[in-house]
């Protein structure tokens, strides 16, 4: 089975978000794979950032600098369809610059748990500084399959949550659907860089 890193595909006419809604969880929890539906604010919404006033279109992955996987209804009926159930949806609605509400079903895909996905011998990492159990940088990564519970179709990783994998697929289902936003990169041998 091939595997694929995940990404939110930086464009220069998406609507860019670079805050999480007010009064949700501390930023850093989006990353630990703990669930956060309980805690989340209703009736939160996110806005396109002041410092890009020309960039307002709306994809299915909406552009970020959260690292967070902020998508459209399209998606979320796509990863139910797919039985994807370590995902939880926490609901947004998409304001633009003026602060008007222009999307209403969206939503921040928070993956629960992890997979032990990272081979840790034959890929090369280095350890962050600050989170000794976490990777801080990845120079070749390593798939270790046979530790990737079957049904995982898409996940975090153990070694580093900010990680998100999604197997071949549930790519190939996000190309039939032409979903719009993304970008995967093929994860044996992945150096780190999303361009």
């Amino acid at each position: 089975m091939n595997y694929f890193v995940l990404k939110t595909q930086a464009t220069s006419d998406g609507g860019l978000i670079e805050l999480y809604p007010s009064k949700s969880p501390a930023d850093y929890r989006f990353d630990r794979g703990e669930s956060l539906i309980r805690e989340f604010p209703r009736g939160a919404s996110v806005g396109f950032s002041d410092n890009f006033p020309e960039a307002r279109r709306l994809y299915d992955f909406q552009t970020n600098t959260l690292s967070a996987l902020i998508v459209s209804g399209r998606v979320r009926k796509l990863l139910e369809s797919l039985e994807i159930t370590n995902a939880e949806y926490l609901p947004v609605a998409v304001k633009n610059h003026q602060d008007e509400v222009v999307a209403e079903d969206y939503a921040i895909v928070n993956l629960v748990g992890a997979e032990d996905a990272i081979d840790m011998d034959k890929g090369v990492y280095r350890m962050n500084a600050l989170k000794k159990d976490q990777i801080g940088r990845i120079n070749s990564l390593a798939i270790k399959e046979s530790d990737i519970r079957p049904e995982a179709k898409m996940f975090r990783c153990t070694m580093m949550r900010r990680l998100i994998l999604i197997r071949e697929d549930v790519h190939e289902a996000f190309k039939r659907e032409g979903l719009t936003g993304f970008k995967v990169y093929k994860a044996e041998g992945w150096d780190g860089l999303a361009l």
